[in-house]
């Protein structure tokens, strides 16, 4: 595991993965980057860290009855402007910059004194916001319990919503079905709907789910009924998931030169937040450090 103290240490070590791995940036496969404060966290949605997994449709529920106009109809973008607010989803954000990924390891007042990490993910298969697939996931997430979850249904409302989508991986059966609701993670490149987005280069992991059991209905309405019940799938181990997953190190003692250099990079709160309470931020950090010099 390498241990980064500087940003062209970074850079050095990525360019020796860029030749090895052939690191691909197309519209089928990205590189993707996370930098996460502190390097003992888990690589995990909010949703799951706060335990909220069962609740997710509900939130999703009282958030579109609450502000119904605020909602953007794709779902996808809508589950990423919710998450931008603030509230939990199984969205992880991620960049296909590792500049801004560096930045996200060492920008934090609370975890000064822990090492970060930053974890690169190369060569992924990207969908869009739009795939069909990724609509699909996103009409479970907003329609359906984790509990009890009647996949005929489901797979019978699907084939009825894209019946004119000609795409030869969408589900014609409960087995294809379960398989992409299952699938761990979900690359996805989001249409450049806001500003912080577009300046952080950002994308986001759309995290599965792993089948707990399958009931059988005994009840005399639905007697027979196949009932599937799921739970949100535990990251201790990332490699399991993304075997050529890689993860720097980066020390807690050069975080604050390592933020110095990527300023001078224009890698930086203003550039990575262009609202105006973080340019305001920035420019008051700016000028006290001025002034103090």
């Amino acid at each position: 595991m390498k241990i980064i103290n500087s940003v062209s240490e970074y850079l050095e070590h990525l360019n020796n993965i860029k030749q090895t791995r052939n690191l691909t940036y197309t519209v089928s496969s990205f590189t993707f980057f996370r930098g996460q404060a502190n390097a003992s966290w888990k690589i995990s949605p909010s949703l799951y860290r706060q335990g909220l997994f069962e609740s997710e449709n509900l939130l999703l529920t009282e958030i579109r009855h609450i502000c119904p106009t605020e909602i953007p109809e794709n779902r996808f973008e809508a589950l990423v402007k919710m998450q931008h607010y603030g509230m939990p989803t199984r969205l992880l954000d991620t960049t296909t910059n590792p500049l801004v990924a560096l930045y996200f390891a060492c920008e934090s007042n609370t975890e000064k004194e822990n090492d970060g990490a930053v974890y690169i993910f190369p060569n992924l298969p990207v969908s869009w916001s739009t795939d069909p697939l990724i609509e699909l996931v996103m009409d479970f997430v907003f329609d359906y319990y984790p509990e009890k979850v009647w996949l005929d249904q489901m797979l019978n409302h699907s084939k009825k919503k894209y019946s004119n989508v000609i795409h030869r991986l969408m589900p014609d059966n409960i087995d294809s079905l379960l398989h992409y609701l299952t699938i761990p993670a979900f690359a996805v490149m989001p249409a450049k709907t806001n500003d912080r987005i577009e300046a952080q280069e950002g994308a986001f992991f759309i995290f599965g789910m792993k089948l707990r059991n399958r009931e059988v209905s005994t009840n005399p309405g639905t007697l027979g009924r196949v009932y599937y019940n799921f739970d949100p799938i535990d990251f201790d181990e990332p490699e399991k998931i993304w075997p050529k997953v890689e993860k720097f190190i980066i020390s807690a003692g050069a975080k604050h030169e390592i933020l110095e250099q990527l300023d001078l990079l224009g890698i930086n709160e203003r550039k990575l937040f262009p609202d105006l309470p973080h340019q305001i931020a920035h420019t008051v950090k700016s000028v006290k450090n001025h002034t103090l010099k």
